[in-house]
């Protein structure tokens, strides 16, 4: 019994020791969370039009893993002719999904071209000669009006900005030089279309806010961002970055480490006081095209720690998109040029995760977020844990059982009783296979007969 009772001791004692070795992995390893008014999503949660999205396969798993706000981009000239991807964005999944914010950017410009409706006859111009179609004329500015009007009855924003990545519009006319722009006409233009629209969206619309997106691929980008960024000061309430994949000044994707990574962000907080967002930030993980899913999982981390860096100036930061494209989607429906960027997404077309998948979750946990979410290693390691604890809860019975057993014997032999033993199994008697007599009887009647045969 002493030996029992030992051996019971023993089993609670390393159970308990065991459990409080797991007890760190069962559930996150607590860190001093930050970015706490950073809003972190996707920009466009899942592009793919009338396929995943109708499952709402994307914003379930968006969720899942954090997401507070959706960006997405869509020309002025496209809008202006129909509004059925806006009704869908609002009615489909944002009224699901009410804990998702919106962000649009309206393009009037849209990177390196102009976005108006095609009943504007509009060319670039360098001179204000008389009859000449501007950007602030007031029928443009009237129509950009009722056009965010029709918009905000649709759909419920928080964010609207009225350009995007406008520097690659006005990088024509930048002087290496003199580090200035050569014309500025359109320039001052533009401005006072984003001012006027600023006052208006604020008189009418007070809770959205309104921001300037710029373009920052290549190292060149900066320079051209830096020419034009304080012209644009009274036309929002913060800038938007936009640096899809960051890429050399050969157009070539950029491997970066994580001081280049945040030095290529801290080069355009350096160059103004207000605040700004990062709308579309990624990489792919197509080898094809210098990718991998190595360096895109570090390109999460160095996100990471770009918000951790600038967690008092950042709006919010988006990600492209949470699944990959199938293959062909974007050649075929954009343009062959954007088909390495189906592979930016955190899992594949499939749905299986890639290892930016978890470097996102354990990113989010020690920023303080998603603290039920249990990292899939320590997750292993828990079940190793409880397989231990088990293993070892029945190595002890099986060996106490054995124990015992000597023990009654032990005791037998000392009172003087012969100890019990295991009877052995009766043998089975062979059957002869001679049979040396046979009798058989016979009745007839009243007559018996008996014969013995010897064989």
């Amino acid at each position: 019994m002493i030996m029992r009772t030992k051996l019971m001791l023993i089993v609670v004692l390393s159970t308990f020791a065991i459990s409080l070795i797991a007890t760190p992995y069962l559930g996150y390893t607590t860190t001093e969370a930050y970015g706490e008014n950073v809003k972190i999503g996707f920009s466009w949660i899942n592009g793919l039009v009338g396929a995943t999205e109708l499952t709402n396969i994307g914003y379930t798993k968006a969720l899942e893993i954090g997401c507070q706000i959706e960006h997405r981009e869509y020309r002025w000239d496209y809008l202006n002719l129909t509004l059925n991807q806006l009704y869908e964005w609002s009615e489909i999944y944002l009224k699901n999904y009410p804990q998702i914010e919106s962000s649009l950017s309206m393009g009037v410009i849209s990177g390196n071209t102009t976005a108006l409706p095609i009943t504007y006859n509009f060319t670039r111009y360098t001179s204000l000669t008389p009859g000449l179609l501007r950007f602030n004329d007031t029928a443009i500015v009237e129509d950009l009006k009722n056009m965010t009007d029709s918009i905000m009855e649709v759909i419920d924003l928080d964010y609207i900005s009225f350009g995007s990545e406008i520097n690659g519009f006005f990088e024509t006319y930048y002087d290496y030089e003199t580090k200035n722009l050569t014309n500025t006409v359109m320039l001052v233009d533009y401005v006072d279309l984003c001012e006027q629209m600023y006052d208006y969206v604020h008189a009418k619309y007070p809770s959205v806010k309104i921001f300037t997106v710029f373009r920052y691929q290549p190292t060149s980008d900066i320079k051209k961002i830096e020419a034009i960024v304080n012209s644009f000061n009274d036309t929002c309430d913060f800038f938007g970055l936009s640096t899809r994949v960051f890429t050399n000044d050969f157009g070539l994707l950029a491997s970066l480490n994580q001081t280049e990574v945040i030095g290529r962000f801290s080069s355009f907080a350096n160059i103004t006081d207000k605040n700004f967002a990062i709308t579309n930030a990624y990489t792919i993980s197509d080898s094809r095209a210098g990718g991998s899913e190595y360096y895109q999982a570090n390109f999460v981390r160095y996100l990471f720690d770009v918000i951790e860096l600038y967690e008092n100036r950042l709006e919010f930061v988006c990600w492209y998109t949470v699944f990959d494209y199938p293959p062909g989607y974007l050649g075929m429906i954009f343009s062959p040029y954007l088909e390495a960027h189906a592979t930016a997404g955190l899992f594949t077309t499939n749905g299986d995760p890639k290892m930016s998948y978890y470097a996102w979750l354990e990113e989010m946990q020690a920023a303080g977020r998603l603290e039920d979410h249990k990292m899939p290693w320590k997750i292993g390691v828990s079940a190793l844990a409880v397989a231990a604890i088990i293993g070892f809860v029945v190595f002890a019975s099986v060996m106490e059982g054995w124990d015992f057993k000597k023990q009654l014997d032990k005791d037998a032999e000392t009172i003087g009783m012969k100890p019990v033993e295991s009877k052995p199994p009766k043998k089975k008697q062979k059957k002869s296979e001679l049979i040396e007599f046979t009798t058989i009887s016979f009745e007839d009647e009243d007559k018996t007969f008996e014969e013995t045969e010897e064989e």
